[in-house]
């Protein structure tokens, strides 16, 4: 038997102590800003297309810094029914373009009709709302260290019991 696994690309753009994300829910959680990978897209290509359509922003990809895998079995269905693959790339905002302003705003997959904000979100923050996935602790040794170490996660290893 096979399944359908959506793959997409997701973005982590720092600028002044603050991380790039779309708030869903009037803070209920928040996310990375990036989407599935269309037909004949790499998925840097992608990333850069999602973060201009959800935020506005023209970014440059850079390197990624690590992929997480989503399986609904053995993570008890928490974020819906599809298994998924992102890739998340450390990425540049690159201000000598203008801002667009937001297209397309990002939307809860199990419930559409939960949109999300755009928000630049203190890297102090992190640590208190509801990240997806739960990426916070790297995200801040990152702050110190300015290094990823590239990694691959199931995402089930970052929800807290």
């Amino acid at each position: 038997m096979s399944h359908t696994i959506r793959v997409s690309a997701r973005a982590i753009v720092l600028h002044e102590n603050a991380v790039l994300l779309n708030e869903f829910d009037n803070g209920l959680y928040y996310n990375f800003p990036g989407g599935g990978i269309e037909e004949s897209e790499t998925a840097k290509q992608a990333v850069v297309r999602e973060v201009l359509e959800e935020t506005g922003l023209t970014v440059d990809a850079g390197d990624l810094v690590f992929a997480l895998e989503y399986e609904p079995k053995s993570c008890r269905g928490i974020y819906g029914g599809r298994a998924h693959i992102s890739f998340f790339f450390r990425c540049d905002w690159n201000r000598s373009v203008a801002s667009r302003g937001i297209t397309e705003p990002d939307r809860n997959p199990e419930n559409p009709s939960v949109t999300s904000a755009v928000k630049w979100v203190k890297l102090a923050d992190l640590p208190a709302i509801n990240l997806v996935p739960n990426i916070a602790k790297p995200l801040l040794d990152y702050s110190v260290t300015g290094s990823f170490t590239p990694s691959f996660w199931e995402e089930c290893d970052h929800i807290e019991s």
